[in-house]
């Protein structure tokens, strides 16, 4: 028959599981609290209050960067919700193709630092300055770049990028939604070829793709 003092040693991890079930441990026992040693990255032992301390304060330096994530987020959201509520009263206020497409060049300029802003319709219309894209074969490669979506960000070849905008500055990279009963397309473009990245969502520029067809209703 074997003895307790024979048999096998206890394994940490029940020691551990034990520990964590019984947290008063040490106040029973606190002779064994005063001679624990915890090893520290310096090589240095320490004791398990001062392990604790640390421990705690590593912790608290976590939470603290994770609030302070969260507190960054809700501002960055705060700011988006106020440019966005701007831009859709902006849309809204517009009585004509005209005054839309200047409202969507200055508000997309101002709000959101594009360098241009374009609103390209694909469906003929008389009184206006609003740029009318109406040859097949131009309409088709216009829309190639999308392929099944209805958004797209990121960066096409030049002559590409410029067929999208009437300004013929440099464009680096663009931002573009089909709009809803094949009314065109609106076009955002920058300078920076690093501005819009085709790994980008496009939740907003969705969005506002349908916003905008919903006003055009009015007019075509």
């Amino acid at each position: 028959m074997s003895h307790p003092e024979h048999q096998d040693d206890i394994s940490a991890a029940a020691v551990a599981r034990y520990l964590k079930n019984n947290p008063n441990f040490f106040q029973a026992y606190p002779d064994v609290a005063a001679n624990l040693q915890v090893p520290h990255e310096t090589g240095e032992a320490v004791s398990l209050m001062q392990y604790q301390a640390r421990v705690l304060r590593d912790k608290n330096q976590t939470l603290h960067k994770r609030l302070q994530q969260l507190v960054d987020n809700a501002r960055r959201n705060d700011r988006l919700f106020d440019r966005t509520r701007t831009l859709i009263l902006e849309i809204m206020d517009a009585d004509n193709l005209d005054a839309l497409d200047a409202a969507l060049q200055s508000a997309m300029r101002s709000l959101y630092s594009v360098d241009q802003a374009c609103l390209i319709l694909f469906v003929p219309v008389t009184g206006s300055n609003v740029r009318q894209v109406l040859d097949a074969d131009i309409h088709n490669q216009m829309c190639l770049p999308f392929g099944n979506k209805h958004a797209f960000c990121g960066q096409l070849d030049t002559p590409s990028m410029a067929q999208y905008f009437s300004d013929k500055s440099k464009i680096g990279s663009m931002a573009a939604c089909m709009l809803g009963n094949h009314y065109g397309i609106f076009a955002l473009g920058h300078h920076d070829s690093q501005y819009f990245k085709s790994s980008m969502d496009t939740l907003f520029l969705d969005f506002v793709g349908e916003v905008l067809s919903r006003r055009l209703r009015a007019w075509l």
